[in-house]
């Protein structure tokens, strides 16, 4: 029992990894990476089994604008989850989403309303980072 919650779970792939540190009650905060557990399917599958542990489920949004903004989309569907970890600074989060990410008064960001994951990318900045010109439909 540690004072603190302890979170852990963000280099862990697909649920069959996380199952064990479940089971084993060593987490109180689960925080899976929808770009490395298998997507929004399996990262849901992941947060339901958090539930079922009594396991807090805070998605880990340290990978890229799309990234967070799955990580939003799914959070917003699990009523126990008020947060999700974000790096803010990454050319791969702040600047290839055009207008970029805002932080509200309270420090929180808005989850995109638009349709699919809601994000207008930059396809200028997403070719930069890519290397090459990226072709969008």
């Amino acid at each position: 029992n540690a004072p603190l919650p302890i979170s852990g779970g963000e280099v862990l792939t697909r649920r069959q990894a996380f199952r064990p540190w479940l089971e084993a009650g060593a987490l109180d905060i689960v925080q899976p990476d929808v770009t490395k557990v298998g997507g929004i399917s399996e990262e849901r599958r992941i947060a339901w089994m958090a539930q079922e542990h009594g396991v807090r489920f805070i998605p880990h949004g340290w990978n890229t604008a799309v990234g967070l903004a799955a990580d939003l989309q799914l959070a917003s569907a699990f009523p126990g989850t008020d947060l999700v970890e974000y790096l803010s600074g990454s050319p791969y989060i702040d600047e290839i989403v055009a207008g970029g990410w805002r932080l509200d008064e309270e420090g929180m960001l808005a989850i995109p309303a638009r349709p699919g994951l809601g994000l207008d990318l930059d396809w200028d900045r997403v070719s930069h980072y890519a290397g090459e010109r990226v072709r969008h439909l």
